[in-house]
């Protein structure tokens, strides 16, 4: 088994959007600790105690490969959490204790975000599949830790990188999509309102963004046109997303 740094510790928090609710997601992991306190205090992101021989960027794909059975996911690491209270709660520290069998006193954690398709995502690869949910990521307040805190940073990590072009958020939706399901996307992220009008007129100066000779199939309202995402045309686009959605 290998040795395990107490001490240091990697969180993913997992970004996932449900394009038919058009709902920006969040994978949690939901322990059994609590059951008269109220909020979200069971529910953690995925993570580990990072072993003495790993690097943090692939122990972070570890956490994400047995959660997920995904490979080169798109992952980035956003920020470094430290505070000495990171551990709240009595039962929280006894949990981890057992959890990860060694001792837990203070725990620096190197948080990360990632993007994937939920339709990609393999619940039988996990372990703890049954511990294991998608929520809406607005109602992830209270939860164990300080990842209601660490969401706040990955949403506004997000947030900066897709404006600076430095991520590709169309990992996020399927491979062909709505125009009104890219919004919603768009305005999860952002966390604001966009006109309709405004952002389809903005979003036709993405070349990367094409329209293909198909509309939605099964649906009860009119069937809305559909678009793909051409990533190949999108590294070798100069514009700057930036002009689009600030």
């Amino acid at each position: 088994m290998a040795q395990l740094i107490p001490y240091l510790s990697v969180d993913c928090v997992v970004f996932g959007f449900d394009a038919e609710r058009q709902e920006l997601n969040i994978l949690v992991y939901e322990r059994e600790i609590f059951n008269d306190r109220s909020g979200n205090l069971n529910l953690k992101f995925p993570g580990s105690i990072v072993p003495m021989e790993d690097d943090l960027d692939d122990s972070a794909q570890k956490v994400l490969f047995e959660l997920t059975g995904l490979k080169n996911v798109c992952l980035k690491q956003f920020h470094a959490f430290g505070n000495p209270d990171r551990i709240k709660f009595d039962e929280e520290k006894k949990w981890a204790e057992r959890h990860y069998g060694v001792k837990i006193d203070r725990v620096v954690t190197i948080a990360y975000y990632a993007l994937i398709r939920i339709d990609k995502h393999n619940p039988e690869q996990s372990r703890i599949r049954d511990k294991l949910k998608w929520i809406t990521h607005d109602r992830a307040e209270n939860m164990a830790f300080d990842h209601s805190l660490i969401l706040e940073y990955a949403l506004a990590a997000l947030k900066k990188d897709v404006l600076l072009k430095d991520v590709n958020v169309f990992e996020l939706l399927p491979p062909k999509f709505t125009l009104a399901q890219l919004q919603s996307l768009y305005e999860a992220v952002m966390g604001k309102k966009m006109d309709k009008r405004n952002f389809r007129k903005k979003i036709s100066k993405a070349s990367y963004i094409k329209a293909l000779d198909e509309k939605q199939r099964g649906v009860a309202h009119k069937p809305a046109l559909l678009f793909y995402f051409d990533k190949d045309d999108f590294e070798r686009s100069k514009e700057d997303i930036n002009t689009f959605f600030v």
